[in-house]
């Protein structure tokens, strides 16, 4: 493609054909992420790839901690309290959950949500729906490829900078062999979880997932969140 076309291919892909991805090509795509730049060239990532039968068994984990945790939000206090701490759905992840978005970003993150299920013909009121949505992503949204991506802990925000990079450059090599992604950062929630099934070592820590595959011809592939304008995101000068 040209590179307009890829960047403009690349956007969230939350439904997959059962369309394998061969493993030389995911080879290739990862080559092809690893053109990214780091901080003084440390690359301070790892991924974890998860296919067939592994990829079945982590999501298999992760649906039954989320269907567990929706079951625990159902039950009334003190139950639910007693059932949160002991039924093994707290977050095991690396790190903390954050969903506190200052308002600036609070605004952005509902209009995302309402145009995500108003593609759909998910109501507002319509919690079942909402949850049946969310619990694709730990389903991977049936796509034949989940990679999980580990940073190191000791680099910080640095290993994060490096790290999203590295990631975006995988989603743009992906576009340009016609495959679909989506990073998911639900799945970091239980990142234990994850790593029971990864030797993965001690300094990285996971940060997020990313499905990848061929899209399907879904209604909820053609959604695609509105992007901010140049001015709106430049400071002015003094």
């Amino acid at each position: 493609m040209e590179f307009e076309e890829v960047l403009s291919a690349r956007k969230s892909t939350r439904a997959f054909t059962d369309q394998d991805v061969s493993d030389a090509l995911l080879q290739e795509l990862l080559q092809e992420a690893l053109t990214a730049p780091s901080s003084t060239n440390t690359q301070a990532y790892r991924v974890a790839v998860a296919t067939g039968h592994l990829k079945e068994k982590i999501s298999e984990a992760l649906t039954a901690k989320y269907d567990r945790a929706m079951w625990v939000q159902k039950q009334k206090f003190p139950v639910k309290l007693v059932a949160g701490a002991l039924g093994g759905v707290m977050p095991n992840g690396d790190f903390k959950p954050d969903m506190n978005y200052p308002p600036e970003l609070k605004k952005r993150a509902i209009e995302c949500g309402k145009g995500l299920y108003g593609t759909l013909g998910i109501e507002r009121h319509d919690r079942e729906g909402r949850n049946r949505q969310m619990r694709k992503n730990f389903e991977f949204f049936d796509a034949p490829v989940e990679l999980f991506l580990f940073i190191h802990g000791e680099r910080g925000v640095y290993s994060a900078l490096d790290g999203g990079i590295f990631l975006q450059t995988l989603m743009l090599a992906a576009a340009n062999r016609g495959l679909g992604t989506c990073a998911q950062a639900s799945v970091a929630m239980w990142g234990g979880t994850v790593r029971r099934f990864f030797d993965i070592e001690h300094d990285y820590k996971l940060v997020c997932g990313l499905s990848l595959g061929y899209p399907a011809e879904d209604i909820v592939n053609t959604f695609q969140p509105e992007k901010r304008r140049v001015e709106d995101i430049c400071f002015k000068a003094r």
